[in-house]
């Protein structure tokens, strides 16, 4: 049994958002995608719609599928989203879990960032 998880990229001409995790089980102090668990009953869009006004309160309008990462050793599977249109002004809702939301030039990502995170830019360029 896997456990479902979901990303959104947010990408604006060359500048991604990310969010600086903390006061999590995996990757604290690491650079990521807004990132968050399908719930029982969920699909991965209505999830990532769930998790992406949770941690930053903007409502996804569109968005389509870029790529669905595995992790077979702790049985993962990562569905990752591009979000390519949002209503609301980004914030950050969950200060207990991101230390903070930044925009970065895809010339000048942060580190660390993380494994999956990694991936996805890689994918993306």
């Amino acid at each position: 049994m896997y456990l479902n998880i979901v990303s959104g990229v947010l990408q604006v001409d060359n500048q991604l958002l990310l969010c600086l995790r903390k006061n999590t089980l995996h990757y604290a102090d690491y650079w990521a995608f807004p990132v968050g668990h399908v719930e029982f009953g969920e699909n991965t869009v209505d999830a990532l719609r769930r998790e992406l006004f949770e941690e930053i309160g903007i409502q996804l309008l569109d968005c389509e599928r870029l790529i669905t990462l595995y992790d077979n050793e702790q049985k993962i599977r990562h569905a990752v989203f591009k979000v390519t249109e949002w209503r609301g002004e980004i914030e950050n809702r969950e200060p207990e879990f991101c230390e903070q939301i930044q925009w970065f030039s895809l010339k000048s990502l942060p580190q660390p960032l993380t494994p999956a995170c990694l991936t996805i830019i890689q994918n993306l360029q």
